[in-house]
């Protein structure tokens, strides 16, 4: 019966206590979110100040660091589900885990931290006690953000032309004109647009299945049809709403400077998230509601 119990200070507790090992101090919530968090600043710092030394603070918080709100509120709900996630012991391979984090941060390997955040993430979604538990949430949520800020880009560059081009026909069928590649013709014979990687609608279809996934783990919705219906409909929008705006250009080269410029992209980009928000938020609820 005594061995059922150790003392700490003059109190006894539970032997299984014994099993939730600390690391450094910290609990095994308190371990993922510090690797989660250190991978998001070393990921985001030097973006941020880069930005803050060329436009000032103003401009950079307006422009909300030159990071979508959703990639934000991905991060903040994240960590949240990663500070809940429910204690248990730590393994070695969770001490591999955290230390290679911790050498990445101290090391210049910033350029490997999203791809690294993917795996951990993986790795913790792989060992998480059930599809529902904080832990899984905190993993999907952080291998998410990694798609636009990461994943989306190395696909555009190997597919820009396809991706580039999709774009520059849905303007051609929209203005009535020739396109060739990514040269779209401008009505009345104004000149020629070009679509270049930058107003590619890939970004926003990728912050668009961000938020797809924010909203289901939020709402603990299962990936069924009906559900994966409305986040096609949230990329669908993105699309329109951007090649909405390059038709603008098309049909006002004189406006190019407002509809091109810090303006233009700012507008579309709420209007964008707040589409998006919509759809993802309506189309969750309704599709946890089906049967489908």
């Amino acid at each position: 019966m005594v061995d059922n119990f150790r003392v700490i200070d003059g109190i006894p507790a539970p032997a299984a206590d014994r099993d939730i090992a600390l690391v450094l101090g910290l609990s095994r919530p308190q371990m993922l979110t510090l690797i989660f968090a250190l991978l998001a600043s070393n990921a985001l710092l030097s973006k941020i100040a880069t930005g803050i030394a060329r436009d000032g603070w103003i401009y950079s918080l307006i422009n909300t660091f030159e990071v979508s709100a959703i990639v934000w509120g991905g991060l903040v709900l994240g960590i949240r589900y990663a500070w809940r996630v429910e204690p248990s012991p730590i393994s070695p391979l969770d001490k591999v885990v955290a230390g290679a984090a911790v050498l990445v941060c101290l090391l210049p390997l910033s350029p490997i931290t999203w791809p690294l955040m993917s795996i951990v993430a993986l790795y913790f979604i792989a060992t998480a006690p059930s599809s529902l538990s904080a832990q899984s949430h905190a993993g999907w949520i952080f291998l998410a953000v990694t798609v636009p800020m990461f994943w989306s880009k190395q696909l555009f560059s190997v597919f820009s032309n396809f991706f580039l081009a999709i774009d520059a026909s849905l303007v051609a069928s929209i203005t009535g004109t020739e396109r060739t590649s990514n040269i779209v013709a401008m009505p009345g014979g104004a000149g020629y647009l070009q679509i270049a990687a930058p107003c590619s609608s890939m970004a926003n279809v990728s912050l668009a299945l961000l938020c797809w996934v924010l909203f289901t783990q939020l709402n603990n919705s299962r990936w069924r049809p009906r559900n994966m219906m409305w986040c096609a409909f949230a990329c669908l929008s993105v699309m329109a709403i951007n090649v909405f705006r390059i038709t603008l250009i098309g049909y006002f080269p004189q406006h190019f400077d407002l509809l091109h410029g810090p303006i233009g992209a700012s507008v579309v980009s709420w209007v964008s998230l707040i589409v998006v928000v919509l759809v993802c938020n309506y189309g969750v609820r309704n599709g946890r509601n089906s049967a489908l």
